[in-house]
């Protein structure tokens, strides 16, 4: 059998393999169950709930797969922002619906409330990575 290189893994696999386990990536990060992401790439249920159980390399490429996605799905989150925070301007302007400006300036408050938590989750991550690094 040939041996072809898995882009999600970054390593040489069987041709076979390689694209089953492609498959069955792609199968599992649109499914919204393991059953119905074996049927989508034909593999056994069990032979897939194995692969994710016991097979490192497949969960490390599954583990990759799935922070590239969420990385793509966040970038466009942010793509968004701008023309986000412009709308909810917008609607804090709304002469004709009080409710539509009381629901802008709800969410510009909560945003806004929101944030310095976030700051300070994001600080703690990096000192906790940056003590990590040090041993």
């Amino acid at each position: 059998m040939r041996c072809a290189f898995l882009p999600v893994t970054g390593k040489w696999r069987r041709t076979r393999s390689a694209a089953l386990w492609e498959q069955a990536i792609l199968a599992l990060l649109s499914e919204k169950s393991i059953g119905a992401a074996a049927g989508k790439c034909g593999v056994n249920e069990k032979t897939l709930r194995r692969w994710l159980a016991g097979d490192e390399a497949f969960k490390t490429a599954y583990s990759d797969a799935r922070q590239a996605t969420f990385d793509a799905g966040m970038g466009r989150i942010q793509a968004f922002t701008a023309r986000a925070v412009d709308t909810l301007e917008d609607l804090l302007d709304a002469k004709k619906y009080p409710s539509v400006r009381l629901d802008a300036a709800r969410t510009v408050a909560e945003i806004g409330i929101h944030q310095p938590d976030a700051e300070t989750i994001l600080r703690k991550l990096e000192e906790i990575d940056a003590a990590q690094r040090q041993r």
